[in-house]
Parts: C-alpha cells; sequence; structure tokens
C-alpha cells in the first residue's frame, strides 16, 4: 500500500510540470505577432529632401538615396539634414560620386566599362556612408567597396618608331675664288703736246683671284692695228697691253663696284706706211692702269659688267723715221670702255 502511494504521488507532480510547460507556450503565442504579419518600417527610412541629385539613369539617384538610409542607422538619419548633398555624374565607362558637407567636398570616381546600374548604386551610397560617418566617429566600419576589375585590353607591340638621322650641317656656299672675266675694249688717246691722237678696239682677258673684298687680278689684251699721221708720215700702231694689280670690290645686293689699279706692260710696235724705205720700231712702255668696274650678279657663276679705264705712260717711246728723225711719241695716256662677262671657278 505505501508503495502505490508513492506512484501515485510522482504521476501527480509529473502531470502538473507538463500543464505548466504548455501553459507557458501558450503564452508566448498570444504575446507575439500573429503569424503572416508584416513588420512595419522604421521611421526615418525616407527623408523628406532628396539629397542624392544627379540627371543621371546609372546610377540612379533614388536608388542610392534608398541605399544610403538602409546603411544609416535610424538615429543617425538627421546627420542627412545638416547640408548633406550627393552629386552623380554619369561619364560613360566610369562614373563620379561626390559628396558636399558644410560647403566642404569629397568625390570619388570608379571605372565601369559593363555598366552594371545596380553595383555602382551600391558602390556610390557606401563611399557616401564612409564620407558623412568615417569610422572613427562611432559608425560600423564597411569595407572599401572594390573598384570593378577591367578585363586586360591587350596592349599592341609597339613598333619602334625610326628615326631619321640627323642631317649634317651643311656648310655654307663659299664664292668663287677664281673669276675668268672676257671683254670687247675700245681705247682712245688724245693729241697731248708731240703724240699724236689715236683709237684702236681690241679684246682682254682677265683673271681675278680671291673671294673677299680684296683680290689680286692679271690681264692680258691686244689692241687691233691704228692707224695714224705724225708730221706727214702715215704710221700703223699695234699694242699689246699686260697688267698685274690689286682689285677691291664691294657688293650691294646683286650689284658689285670693283676698283682696280695696278702696274701696266705695253708691248708696241710702230710702222710708217707712206716712206719709200719701210721703218718698223718695237718699244716696251711701262705704266700704270686704273679702272672701275659694275658687275651685275647672274647665277653663283656669272655676271655680265661694264668698265672704264685708263692707261697711263709717264714715258712714252719716240717715233722716228729715216731721214725725217724724230717725229715725236706715243700717246701719254689712254682712255677705254670695255663690256664682256665674268665666269666664277
Amino acid at each position: 500500500m505505501r508503495l502505490r502511494s508513492q506512484r501515485l504521488l510522482f504521476a501527480h507532480i509529473l502531470g502538473l510540470s507538463v500543464a505548466s510547460l504548455a501553459l507557458c507556450a501558450l503564452c508566448a503565442l498570444c504575446a507575439g505577432p500573429a503569424w503572416g504579419q508584416v513588420p512595419e518600417k522604421r521611421e526615418g527610412s525616407e527623408a523628406k529632401t532628396p539629397f542624392v541629385v544627379g540627371s543621371v539613369e546609372c546610377p540612379d539617384p533614388k536608388t542610392v538615396q534608398q541605399a544610403v538610409l538602409n546603411l544609416i542607422p535610424p538615429e543617425r538619419h538627421g546627420l542627412l539634414e545638416r547640408g548633406v548633398r550627393v552629386e552623380l555624374e554619369d561619364l560613360g565607362d566610369s562614373y563620379r560620386v561626390t559628396v558636399w558637407k558644410d560647403g566642404a567636398s569629397v568625390q570619388k570616381s570608379y571605372a565601369d566599362p559593363a555598366r552594371d546600374c545596380d553595383g555602382r548604386a551600391r558602390f556610390a551610397a557606401v563611399f557616401t556612408v564612409l564620407t558623412l560617418m568615417p569610422p572613427e566617429l562611432g559608425a560600423a566600419p564597411l569595407a572599401t567597396p572594390p573598384e570593378p576589375v577591367k578585363k586586360p585590353t591587350p596592349t599592341p607591340t609597339p613598333t619602334p618608331a625610326t628615326v631619321p638621322a640627323p642631317a649634317a650641317a651643311r656648310a655654307p656656299d663659299l664664292p668663287p675664288f677664281v673669276h675668268l672675266e672676257l671683254s670687247a675694249l675700245f681705247a682712245y688717246a688724245p693729241a697731248i703736246l708731240e703724240a699724236p691722237s689715236v683709237h684702236s678696239f681690241g679684246g682682254e682677258l682677265r683673271v681675278a683671284l680671291g673671294r673677299g673684298a680684296l683680290s689680286g687680278t692679271l690681264s692680258a689684251a691686244y689692241m687691233q692695228r691704228a692707224e695714224f699721221d705724225l708730221a706727214g708720215v702715215e704710221c700703223e700702231l699695234t699694242r699689246l697691253p699686260f697688267s698685274v694689280g690689286a682689285r677691291l670690290r664691294s657688293d650691294f645686293g646683286a650689284w658689285s663696284l670693283l676698283s682696280d689699279l695696278g702696274l701696266s706692260l705695253t708691248a708696241q710696235r710702230v710702222r710708217a706706211t707712206n716712206l719709200l724705205s719701210g721703218h718698223e720700231s718695237s718699244s716696251l712702255d711701262v705704266g700704270v692702269r686704273a679702272g672701275v668696274q659694275l658687275a651685275r650678279q647672274v647665277g653663283p657663276h656669272f655676271a655680265p659688267f661694264a668698265a672704264a679705264f685708263v692707261w697711263i705712260s709717264p714715258a712714252p717711246s719716240e717715233i722716228s723715221a729715216l731721214p725725217q728723225g724724230v717725229l715725236g711719241n706715243l700717246p701719254y695716256f689712254w682712255l677705254g670702255g670695255a663690256a664682256g662677262v665674268s665666269f666664277g671657278l
């Protein structure tokens, strides 16, 4: 009987425990929300005034603003009303986010050739939150959004450009050192004292050596036979003038003015033509030759010119015939002109 009473007591205690547990579970179910009930949205999840602006669609400003609000705790939403402004710019293969706060701005650009608009919105929101609420101010640390990995673009192998070798500096062309001058001459000797009046034509070859303002000259001329009358005797005169001297040159653009001065040596032959016994004499006169020449340069090696000159013989040779004896002397000086061309070598 005693054992039976103990079993009944144990069963009674076990029943009370199960009833207590069931009552607690029912109370818990009644206190919680009903099944299928949607939780209410947190206050402040939507800002009264849009603070994300931009006339772009990728990323969408409204999507970025909602993402920012979801990342910031509700008690910190008042931070967005203190001069906060977020500007979005779509740059095609990239986009730019500019966060303004209290007149200062922070800007960040992201590359996104694939134009993933949702990804752009997430990165823009994370950057905005990190700028407004950096971790050191108490916000939960957020990972910096990784920039989209761009597919490596194969770079073409650069072809080495052929660099032309620098051209050697060309030395300026020097003027010719040698000038050959060919000219036709006319010379006239006036009658002075016992010298007859004579005129003659001829030709001259002159060589000028030098490049600068001063050069040397050599010349040889031939004057054809000239006839004259002296004391009733008709004579013929042939002359071969030679000279050596110096030349002073002045250039005026294409024009050149040349002054010559030198020593002359003239071989002369005089023959009487109206005497019964022909008489012929030769002489060598020493004198001075001076002249001036005007040349016009045509190309680097050719120049026509005109010149005037004078031959002076201080002690001309005498003219004599038999049986008359001394008839007079050859001219003291000759005045002449020349025209020709000069060739530079």
